[in-house]
C-alpha cells in the first residue's frame, strides 16, 4: 500500500503540516483546499513542485507567530 504522503513537494508539505493540513492551510489563506494541495504536486503533476507562491508567506508568518508555529522566512526555500 502507498503511503499517503509518497512524493509531496518540500518546502509545501512541511509547511501545510505544520498549519494542521491541507484544509487548514486553506481556510487560513481564504483559498481552495485544492490550491493548497497543487503546491503539495509535483511540477509534472500540474503541481508546483513545492513551492508556495510568495504572496502568500506574509499571512502564513503572521498567523505561525500569532500561534507560536515555528515557520520562518528562510522555511520557504530551506528545500
Amino acid at each position: 500500500m502507498q503511503s499517503k504522503y509518497k512524493n509531496k513537494k518540500e518546502p509545501a508539505f512541511a509547511i501545510v503540516v505544520l498549519l494542521g493540513g491541507v484544509r487548514s492551510t486553506a481556510r487560513l489563506l481564504e483559498i481552495s483546499p485544492s490550491a493548497v494541495s497543487r503546491w503539495l504536486a509535483p511540477v509534472n503533476k500540474s503541481g508546483t513542485g513545492g513551492m508556495i507562491p510568495h504572496w502568500h508567506w506574509k499571512s502564513i508568518i503572521r498567523y505561525a507567530l500569532k500561534t507560536n508555529i515555528k515557520i520562518k522566512n528562510s522555511d520557504f526555500t530551506a528545500f
